[in-house]
């Protein structure tokens, strides 16, 4: 049986300055707020937390941490508590994040580097809608954002996301 995923970072060390929550792109989405989420973690109510959608919402673009004037690093906060909910069964309340969650994971697990055409197809397909985002496509490739070919792979990265990343 694998170890239960810890919280790296200490919730204790956040004062509730709600600048994480201010610059987050994404809040709007969110139950909690990033420094609710800090709130609850510290206060013993991961379970409330572990069930909220702020943590498959989460874009993980690291502005809560930039932001963050304790070098708090939430992002790795919701990074965790996302492993931590899928090794404890915890439905994801928002079954399409989980879904290209798992694709976004599986891209960047064996390369170290996204292939978004790859993500966009594993994602259309295991959602039941294999052209949902066909239009963005020739747009993408004329902005050079899609490749057809994927990337090369960052050298040691797959032993390295193995020790990281266990699931």
């Amino acid at each position: 049986m694998k170890a239960e995923t810890e919280i790296k970072e200490n919730p204790y060390l956040c004062y509730q300055c709600a600048k994480c929550s201010a610059g987050c792109p994404v809040a709007e989405k969110m139950e909690i707020l990033p420094h609710q989420i800090m709130h609850y973690l510290s206060i013993g109510m991961e379970d409330r937390v572990l069930k909220a959608n702020t943590i498959w919402m989460c874009a993980g673009c690291f502005t809560c941490s930039v932001r963050c004037p304790n070098d708090i690093d939430i992002t790795s906060v919701m990074d965790d508590l996302r492993k931590k909910s899928i090794q404890q069964g915890i439905s994801c309340p928002v079954p399409d994040v989980l879904t290209f969650h798992n694709a976004f994971i599986k891209a960047f697990a064996g390369r170290g580097r996204g292939h978004e055409l790859r993500m966009m197809t594993e994602f259309n397909l295991r959602t039941g809608n294999p052209f949902h985002n066909i239009k963005l496509a020739p747009k993408m490739l004329l902005k050079k954002r899609l490749h057809v070919l994927p990337p090369k792979s960052l050298k040691g990265f797959k032993s390295w996301m193995k020790k990281i990343w266990k699931h």
